[in-house]
């Protein structure tokens, strides 16, 4: 036992001695080459021991000179050829990084990985890779000029919807690049000789989008289509209609995928390009940013109801407005009131906007084989007259009345559809149930006395003028207001 006791010192004891040996020696090694590269570190071919970084430096700065000098043979297809040099492309050498790396060599890491690396330098065994570098912009613009003509990028498959409503697939093309990380990395060797031949190879890129992803969409004709009118001298309003239906032009549905107009057109306000018109705010027309949208969104609406699509969310508007049967408005605000409807066909959707003159058409299309022939029907079941609400005005002489807000009649709305199959058999739905509340109308009393006798002049009692009234626009006064109204293509007339 004491044996094994005294046999286990030792061991230890020779261990310890060698290690402190193998410090000390490290340790005299890295001070005797102290500011220098320790020897048997070299930098790809070029041996840098015993050197300074500065020095190490120098020599390899006539290696980058002969690299980025020699002339170079840009080959293409054998035949085509094309002299550069690397300094021309935007090579270099990252010599400094080499440099600082080769010094570190036994300075840096552990207290083994510096015994380790001190015993590799010492047998010679250290050889840093001297790596190429290239401004990548630089070096694809002066290749692309060789290759003009020859590279060509793909082309995307896609839809193309014409003027007359016919819907063509546009076949995706593939191209030819240039394939310029080989090119590049072939350059980037630093081996010498340093000219010689480089083929430029040319490889097959396939389009993102190919003729069978469009063809996969099932898009392949006119599902439904609605046109409303409106008053071009309206300036910002027809601008706000154009601003919005840019927005929808050429989206895109997925099947299943729920459409949302506020998601896709975005909030109205003045960076986002719209105008002041008059909008609907609390019973009332009265001015407000992006005046019109709701016109594009009710147009929208009746195009998707046509086309049979699953309404998620709609609602009315508190007024009725002349550019859509009743019943079939759909209003809109950002952050609030929003349509919706889902693609409840087998293939992809595609809307299409156009304004031409005072006219706004939106048209659905989709899979033809789920065209379905619908009909739409607003009746009106009530129509509520408005009160009449007089106020007393002391402004007012006694006998006078002034008209402050027009009344507008309000109306309970139900709008059907219908649809005809093949065999010419008709199912009715009910669509929606709608209520515009009647706007009462406000009459102004005076009673303010009649005076006996005539003013005197010059007594500060001559006749005062009645203030000003500024009526509120109704129905009649609707600037905004279509010029045929509830035109539409495959539309039932509607009851007003």
């Amino acid at each position: 036992m004491r044996k094994r006791i005294k046999l286990g010192f030792v061991g230890f004891l020779l261990s310890l001695i060698l290690v402190v040996g193998a410090l000390t020696g490290a340790a005299v090694w890295s001070h005797a080459w102290q500011g220098r590269i320790l020897p048997g570190v070299r930098i790809g071919d070029v041996d840098v021991a015993g050197l300074t970084e500065q020095a190490a430096k120098e020599k390899l700065a006539l290696l980058q000179d002969s690299y980025l000098s020699s002339p170079v043979d840009l080959v293409l297809a054998g035949d085509k050829k094309w002299r550069i040099s690397r300094r021309e492309l935007g090579f270099r050498l990252e010599v400094e990084e080499a440099v600082h790396r080769a010094f570190l060599v036994g300075r840096y890491g552990s207290v083994w990985k510096r015994i380790h690396d001190i015993w590799d330098a010492y047998h010679g065994q250290v050889v840093l890779p001297l790596k190429g570098g290239v401004d990548r912009r630089r070096a694809q613009s002066v290749l692309s000029r060789f290759v003009k003509g020859m590279a060509y990028p793909p082309e995307d498959a896609a839809l193309v919807i014409n003027d007359r409503g016919e819907v063509m697939v546009k076949p995706g093309k593939p191209g030819w690049v240039l394939d310029y990380q080989a090119t590049l990395d072939a350059l980037c060797r630093v081996d010498p000789p340093f000219d010689g031949e480089i083929p430029l190879r040319l490889r097959q890129v396939q389009p993102k989008v190919r003729t069978g992803d469009i063809l996969a969409m099932k898009i392949t004709g006119l599902l439904a289509s609605y046109t409303t009118y409106f008053d071009v001298s309206n300036v910002n309003r027809t601008y706000n209609i154009n601003v919005a239906a840019d927005a929808l032009d050429n989206i895109v549905i997925k099947p299943g995928e729920v459409f949302s107009f506020n998601r896709v057109v975005g909030p109205r306000s003045k960076e986002a390009g719209y105008k002041e018109a008059l909008v609907i705010v609390q019973d009332q027309f009265t001015p407000g940013i992006g005046g019109g949208v709701c016109q594009v969104s009710s147009t929208l609406y009746n195009a998707a109801l046509l086309a049979g699509l699953e309404i998620v969310e709609r609602s009315n508007h508190s007024l009725p407005v002349t550019y859509v049967p009743f019943g079939r408005d759909a209003t809109v605000a950002y952050g609030g009131c929003d349509l919706k409807f889902r693609n409840n066909t087998s293939g992809y959707l595609c809307i299409r906007t156009r304004v031409n003159g005072g006219a706004l058409t939106v048209k659905v299309f989709g899979n033809m084989k789920e065209k379905k022939n619908i009909t739409l029907e607003s009746i009106v079941d009530k129509v509520l007259e408005p009160k009449v609400i007089k106020k007393e005005d002391p402004n007012l002489y006694v006998g006078k009345t002034v008209e402050e807000r027009k009344g507008i009649k309000g109306y309970q709305v139900r709008v059907f559809s219908y649809t005809k199959n093949a065999n010419g058999q008709v199912t009715k739905r009910l669509v929606s149930n709608d209520l515009y509340k009647p706007v009462d109308q406000i009459i102004r009393v005076g009673t303010k006395p009649v005076p006996s006798s005539p003013p005197l002049p010059g007594t500060g009692q001559e006749q005062q003028s009645e203030p000003p009234v500024l009526p509120e626009p109704g129905l009649e006064q609707q600037t905004d207001s279509a010029v045929q109204p509830g035109a539409a293509e495959n539309t039932a007339p509607a009851n007003r």
